[in-house]
């Protein structure tokens, strides 16, 4: 079938070109004169040829069905991963590169006759086929139905695939661990697929297919985005260790009231502050594709799966330390995560936030009896421990509701009670730092 840039028939082409499109006998099919009018025709027609199309696959963004979850409650597990499907991976098909899912996935057969199949090893066994294939000098693509057509047709505009959310919080928390272990597999080289695969087999069936797989050389800016692109995709269950220790820091801080770096003023004068506020200008002032809320559900994410993000981490490092596998039973966090209420992976962050609850009132106690005079000390911790209590509460709500048998509509602030909480307590907060200090110095602060 013929076909213009727009995926619609194009009748623009000779019988003689069909017919020269129509051979397999690996050569290029058009010169650069043919290629160009073809270009000026709106498209090229289907061929196998590796010199005209490089196009290993087509990716779709993962869709969820509207539920009570995302619609009422915000996606609180961060399902739509807006930030993900909507901004970055468009990104990645910029430099061919979208990364592969294991499923929405349109593949080329010889781009995947080219590895010998589907690449086993590893729990990410997409992410895997789609990487050695994209060694193998294949490109891939991001497609996306719903931002395709007339926008003024409503019918234009659909999603390819919609899924259905994780049943419970465990089951979203054993999933990520999966899938960050995947990654661990893939960055640390563990996946190998000796004794999957039949070397003498794959070698046969590459001489009677003769495959041949493109050029693998690019451009020098593409190499250098793929790499960083495969260090965002793999390398992240590792970078979440840091947000477990900014929980852990920030606990610190909070209990001693002291802080746990030093703050230069100069510094966060003339750096820190201008970056925040230009950060914040570019984002308002730029066209963006991600909803404001979807983007800061996504954001708030980083701390809720930060544990179990590393437990994958650590999963794979057990098997390339040990070089096997650990059993069905023993696998950290995933064995009855899908049956039982509750996983192991959901304690952290049930007993991170508590104790952040307890240390900001530790704290505040701490700063009335002796560092009233100097709250440069006490209040950093405080407001970081609320800004991550904050983060933690959607999921850690979740976590209480499933434990005990309550409804989701159990624990929500339907009419915003806790925006007038926490202005009273910032008013009494701030009487009572003016009473304690004028009964100690003698003066009038403010």
């Amino acid at each position: 079938m013929n076909l213009d840039a727009n995926g619609a028939a194009n009748p623009n082409f000779s019988k003689n070109r069909q017919q020269r499109a129509s051979k397999k006998d690996g050569a290029a099919l058009f010169t650069d004169d043919e290629k160009k009018k073809l270009a000026k025709e709106g498209g090229v027609p289907y061929t196998d040829d590796y010199e005209v199309s490089k196009l290993g696959w087509i990716q779709t963004p993962i869709y969820y069905q509207d539920c009570f979850e995302l619609e009422q409650l915000g996606d609180p597990c961060g399902h739509r991963n807006s930030l993900y499907y909507d901004a970055v991976h468009c990104g990645y098909d910029g430099y061919g590169t979208a990364s592969m899912m294991s499923t929405n996935a349109l593949i080329r057969r010889a781009a995947l006759d080219s590895v010998g199949g589907m690449q086993y090893g590893s729990f990410n066994e997409g992410a895997l086929t789609g990487q050695r294939m994209i060694s193998e000098g294949w490109d891939s693509a991001y497609f996306r139905k719903d931002w395709d057509g007339d926008v003024r047709d409503p019918e234009a505009r659909f999603p390819l695939v919609v899924g259905l959310v994780p049943e419970s919080v465990a089951a979203t928390m054993k999933y990520r661990k999966r899938v960050a272990q995947g990654a661990s597999e893939i960055m640390l080289q563990l996946p190998l697929t000796h004794g999957l695969m039949d070397d003498a087999w794959f070698k046969q069936y590459k001489e009677e297919r003769k495959i041949h797989p493109p050029d693998k050389a690019r451009p020098w800016p593409v190499v250098i985005m793929r790499f960083v692109i495969y260090f965002n995709e793999f390398f992240y269950p590792l970078s979440s260790l840091q947000w477990c220790f900014y929980a852990i820091i920030v606990a610190y801080m909070c209990y001693t009231g002291t802080l746990a770096f030093y703050l230069n003023p100069d510094m966060v004068c003339y750096a820190y502050m201008p970056y925040i506020l230009m950060c914040g200008l570019i984002n308002r002032a730029a066209t963006r594709p991600v909803a404001s809320m979807d983007s800061v559900a996504g954001a708030e994410t980083c701390f809720s799966f930060a544990w179990a993000n590393f437990a994958g981490f650590l999963s794979a490092l057990f098997d390339r330390v040990t070089c096997k596998k650990q059993s069905t039973k023993k696998r950290w966090g995933t064995q009855g995560a899908v049956k039982s209420r509750t996983s192991i992976l959901q304690l952290p962050n049930v007993l991170m936030f508590f104790t952040l609850i307890i240390g900001v009132f530790w704290g505040l106690w701490v700063f009335f009896t002796r560092s009233y005079n100097t709250p440069w000390d006490v209040l950093p911790g405080i407001c970081l421990a609320c800004y991550i209590i904050m983060s933690l509460l959607p999921v850690v709500r979740m976590t209480i509701q499933e434990y005990f048998g309550w409804s989701l509509e159990t624990l929500q602030d339907r009419g915003h009670m806790s925006s007038a909480v926490i202005l009273a307590i910032l008013a009494a907060w701030a009487s009572l730092w003016k009473f304690v200090y004028v009964a100690d110095q003698g003066s009038i602060m403010f």
